[in-house]
């Protein structure tokens, strides 16, 4: 959990954690021709002769992107889940005053606090969610390369 100073600061550098993003999404897009461009003749040579071919690297695709994409899910989980704490407070604190009670500073700022944090969630997703495809990506170009 992270602290309303954090929450705070995520949300002001949104736009060059953006720009950041666009960036490595244009890398990890580059890298993932190259490693598609390395694996191809192990594909072929796998469709041309199933017994012989290389099972372990075939093997390593799928589980690697399985991995890659489930670490990518639980990100988005995450940020649902701290969006529906918010959304769930927000609609209690609506629901008490509309039967008349009265919010304390202190609830209200418990409701500032679930808030930012849903919004610095969601403005952090997206790196989130690309940095398991992005590492693995980066770790096969450089083991395919060299």
């Amino acid at each position: 959990m992270s602290s309303m100073t954090e929450d705070a600061m995520t949300l002001w550098n949104w736009p060059l954690a953006t720009a950041q993003w666009s960036s490595d999404m244009i890398e990890m897009m580059m890298g993932a021709q190259r490693v598609v461009a390395a694996r191809l003749p192990t594909i072929v040579s796998a469709m041309q002769n199933p017994i012989a071919a290389d099972h372990v690297e075939l093997n390593r695709m799928v589980s690697e992107k399985v991995g890659a994409f489930n670490a990518s899910g639980k990100s988005v989980t995450a940020a649902s889940d701290a969006v529906q704490r918010a959304a769930n407070a927000n609609a209690r604190a609506l629901g008490r005053m509309a039967g008349g009670s009265v919010l304390w500073p202190h609830e209200w700022m418990r409701l500032a606090e679930s808030n930012l944090a849903a919004m610095a969630t969601m403005a952090a997703l997206p790196t989130a969610t690309l940095a398991p495809l992005q590492s693995g990506v980066k770790a096969n170009d450089k083991r395919l390369r060299g």
